[in-house]
């Protein structure tokens, strides 16, 4: 095989994607005039930046791919930029716009190139980005921006009592991992992260053929995509490191894959997490909240001013809201109001769920030794009771939101999966604009 035919490591790729293209070149033309009809008036931020995408769709038969946005909403400018962004052009789209974009440019293109990281690493096929590979993702990130980086491998895991994520990477023989980095804004990171952080928790499952309660092999294409929560998280991270956003965070995630392998944890099986509750693991392929609540137990001891996690993690939240919204569920109803409306105006649409304390005990264990378990005994309501798993392991005085994205973290489905790094715009956005009153 020649150089010229060797296969492009799609790793490399996202780790060159840090510094990403040259994207836009800006002239700048004064401010639109008074009189003018702003294009876009009315419209949402989705739709905006489609206009953005379709704009420069429109233009790339020209010799000099151009867009005019000077008559744009204003508020909309940012989002319509990300929408010429990603089309993802290798070289100068140039852009007409006011005086006042500049600015916003330098926005839309951190943000455009941290969903094009996200997409790059969720596109990765299990064999191409297990979870060793994921964690040299992540450290060559906390590199680039000077973030904390931390990597628990199966004895630190063990020391730090975490058996679910231990118990559901037993099966393979991939280490099971934890990768924490965190920043400070105004000083350096120092050895841990700083209280009154933001916890960002991101499910990262490398491949999930669903342990011993194994998938169907038509369910298992596509399932090296299980990792787009905590890939969404480390997009986040490079666009608020690239943007110098003041509030501090924590990102917590927990790396594994999922196999049947002869160590795999049992239907029934027992196991001890982080804040002492025992978790009986009735199906082995609704892993990823076992998983989560080490990671969630984990980042409220660090005394986060709040706690968001974000996850592929029920098909039955795809049921209730289709393949393109993504379902919220928030205990602390502030909070939750506070990611609707970053998700609106970054264009990412999210609908809020019930928080459902009614539905407990359908997550309640009667093993011995445990306390919750990982399945409801139930087909109904489970992106709900997946939230109340999960609760169980975030103290009720902190504030915390939980993200279901089983349908827009991905477009199409088994072998024409492709990642849509849905969720890097609404963190974001939500923590560029985080309230301090919070």
């Amino acid at each position: 095989m020649t150089p010229e035919s060797d296969p492009v490591d799609p790793i490399d790729q996202a780790l060159a994607g840090l510094s990403g293209p040259a994207g836009l070149r800006l002239i700048a033309t004064g401010d639109t005039p008074d009189d003018s009809t702003p294009w876009l008036a009315g419209a949402t931020a989705e739709e905006a930046r489609a206009w953005g995408g379709e704009a420069a769709q429109r233009s790339s038969a020209a010799p000099s791919p151009a867009v005019d946005l000077t008559r744009a909403e204003p508020a909309l400018l940012p989002v319509a930029l990300e929408g010429v962004l990603d089309q993802g052009y290798d070289g100068d789209v140039v852009v007409t716009a006011p005086t006042t974009a500049a600015p916003l440019l330098e926005r839309a293109h951190a943000v455009s190139r941290a969903v094009r990281l996200t997409r790059r690493i969720v596109d990765a096929r299990a064999n191409q980005c297990p979870p060793p590979r994921f964690a040299e993702v992540a450290e060559a990130l906390a590199r680039t921006h000077g973030l904390g980086y931390r990597l628990s491998g199966p004895d630190r895991l063990r020391d730090l009592g975490m058996g679910g994520i231990l118990a559901i990477g037993t099966g393979s023989t991939e280490p099971a991992l934890m990768v924490e980095l965190w920043s400070t804004p105004g000083r350096t990171p120092g050895d841990t992260p700083a209280p009154g952080s933001v916890a960002l928790i991101g499910k990262g499952v490398t491949f999930d053929s669903g342990g011993l309660s194994l998938k169907p092999p038509a369910a298992q294409v596509g399932m090296h995509t299980d990792k787009a929560g905590a890939a969404t998280v480390l997009g986040a991270l490079s666009a608020l490191a690239a943007l110098d956003v003041p509030v501090p965070v924590h990102a917590v995630l927990p790396v594994v894959e999922n196999l049947p392998g002869p160590g795999a944890v049992r239907p029934g099986d027992v196991v001890t997490t982080r804040n002492g509750l025992g978790v009986e693991i009735v199906d082995t392929d609704f892993e990823g909240r076992v998983i989560m609540a080490d990671a969630l137990a984990w980042a409220a001891e660090h005394r986060p001013r709040a706690v968001l996690d974000i996850a592929t993690l029920t098909y039955q939240a795809t049921i209730a809201l289709g393949p393109s919204i993504g379902a919220l569920i928030a205990r602390d109803r502030a909070l939750g109001a506070q990611v609707l409306a970053a998700a609106e105006r970054s264009g990412e649409p999210l609908w809020g769920l019930p928080w459902a304390p009614r539905y407990a005990d359908q997550v309640r264990s009667s093993a011995p030794g445990a306390t919750v378990r990982n399945h409801p005994g139930t087909d109904t309501g489970r992106a709900l009771t997946a939230a109340l798993f999960l609760g169980a392991f975030v103290p009720e005085d902190l504030p915390w939101v939980h993200l279901d994205v089983a349908g827009p973290a991905v477009s199409g489905s088994g072998a024409d999966a492709r990642a849509t790094g849905f969720g890097v715009r609404t963190l974001v956005e939500l923590l560029r604009t985080w309230e301090p009153a919070r």
